[in-house]
């Protein structure tokens, strides 16, 4: 029970985690993108977009469906689901944009070095 204790606390951390950087992703400027030698801002507005579906959104779906505590941790079970290479795409593609790009262009946008 432990494991998935663990495992939902990670599945919570990295949805808030996913649904934060499309967030910042739709309060950039676009041009702070290009500025940044990055993807346009359209185009992680889709990769952030689709990590906060996988993430975020399609567990919420899972907690409707069995509205219970036992539901809402094993909703969250990402490394557990039947959508576990998802997970891991959109985590991966969550962590790129936060650990990468909003550095670059919150640098960018403010006008100092994007690197």
């Amino acid at each position: 029970m432990l494991d998935r204790l663990v495992l939902f606390v990670i599945g919570i951390v990295v949805a808030v985690c996913s649904g934060y950087a499309f967030v910042h992703a739709i309060r950039q400027r676009a041009d702070a993108f290009q500025a940044a030698s990055k993807l346009t801002k359209n185009a992680w507005l889709g990769i952030t977009g689709a990590s906060a579906l996988f993430l975020l959104v399609i567990p919420l779906f899972g907690v409707i469906s069995t509205p219970s505590v036992y539901g809402v941790i094993m909703s969250f079970q990402g490394l557990r689901s039947e959508l576990t290479l998802f997970w891991l795409a959109g985590t991966v593609a969550m962590l790129v944009y936060l650990v990468d790009v909003k550095p670059a262009v919150v640098a960018a946008s403010r006008g100092g070095n994007s690197w």
